[in-house]
């Protein structure tokens, strides 16, 4: 036997009321979910930075452009940059041509995915090959995040920063440079 109209509209009624809440209530409860991965760990970048790229022996722990002192110096401050994220991948898949910034994407200069350049038009100004390991896209990408997040546009190395990489009881962060 088929429901009075009146029931079904009511029904429907309570059921327009109902489906708002429980979609926003959904909403939030992913939300929720996706806290901690809103306040993304930069771990990987770091790693990246400090020990598969070696980006410090250059460029410093800080970025600072202050590397290891048997570097080739002159490496870019990294905390002046004003590079935005395409920018950043595109300079460290491609590196800087006739400069000794290299290019971590192997196959760079075998085409003209780099600036639009081949290795046969650089010549002598093709960038070099990092000393340690290329990386992947998804590596540049991951290591182009974590200087956005901690390197790039932050001004001076302050006394928190050098205790994040070298611990609270460093002594050699007294100045904010070890």
């Amino acid at each position: 036997m088929p429901a009075p109209k009146a029931n079904v509209e009511e029904t429907m009624s309570k059921r327009a009321r109902v489906f708002p809440i429980a979609g926003a209530g959904l909403f939030l409860i992913a939300l929720a979910g996706v806290g901690p991965l809103a306040a993304q760990d930069f771990s990987y970048g770091r790693r990246l930075y400090q020990d598969k790229a070696q980006c410090s022996f250059c460029h410093g722990w800080a970025g600072d452009g202050a590397g290891e002192p048997q570097s080739n110096g002159g490496a870019a401050n990294l905390r002046a940059s004003k590079l935005a994220r395409d920018q950043l991948i595109e300079v460290i898949m491609c590196g800087v041509p006739g400069t000794p910034m290299p290019h971590f994407d192997e196959l760079a200069y075998t085409d003209k995915r780099c600036y639009d350049m081949d290795e046969a038009e650089l010549g002598p100004r093709t960038p070099t090959l990092p000393p340690g390991s290329t990386l992947q896209r998804r590596e540049v990408e991951a290591l182009a995040d974590y200087l956005l997040a901690k390197i790039v546009g932050r001004g001076p190395v302050t006394r928190e920063e050098c205790e994040e990489m070298f611990g609270q009881s460093a002594r050699s962060c007294t100045g904010g440079r070890p």
